[in-house]
């Protein structure tokens, strides 16, 4: 997911058929929404927490993936991307959790799960 996926899942899942709208529904200008699908500029903190609100995707997945995917810094990139991943994994891992426990086999889940490493283990 990049900023402009962001957008496009913040519109499409508000029923927002133009930039017009989702201006207005951010607090900002059509001109900005250009800026930011072109990538000419990064969306902000708030930008990204109000898009994922309204896409309903977990602000701090999405924050980790635009971060990721404007980041030009390797090393924070790398940062990024193992996050992102994490997320990423934590939310397959929940899903298993839920049909586990739905299905009855919730204790055998849990004896296949193994502790996860920090995520600040190589720092």
């Amino acid at each position: 997911m990049n900023q402009i996926d962001l957008i496009d899942a913040a519109k499409q899942q508000q029923g927002l058929t133009s930039d017009y709208k989702l201006a207005q529904a951010l607090g900002i200008t059509t001109g900005r929404i250009s800026d930011l699908q072109s990538g000419r500029r990064p969306a902000d903190e708030a930008e990204i927490m109000m898009l994922a609100d309204m896409a309903k995707i977990e602000p701090h997945v999405a924050f980790a993936a635009v971060h990721k995917d404007k980041e030009k810094n390797p090393a924070k990139r790398a940062y990024w991307e193992r996050i992102s991943l994490q997320f990423a994994v934590a939310g397959v891992a929940t899903i298993a959790v839920a049909v586990e426990k739905i299905s009855g086999n919730f204790e055998s889940l849990i004896s296949r799960c193994t502790p996860r490493r920090s995520l600040f283990s190589t720092w």
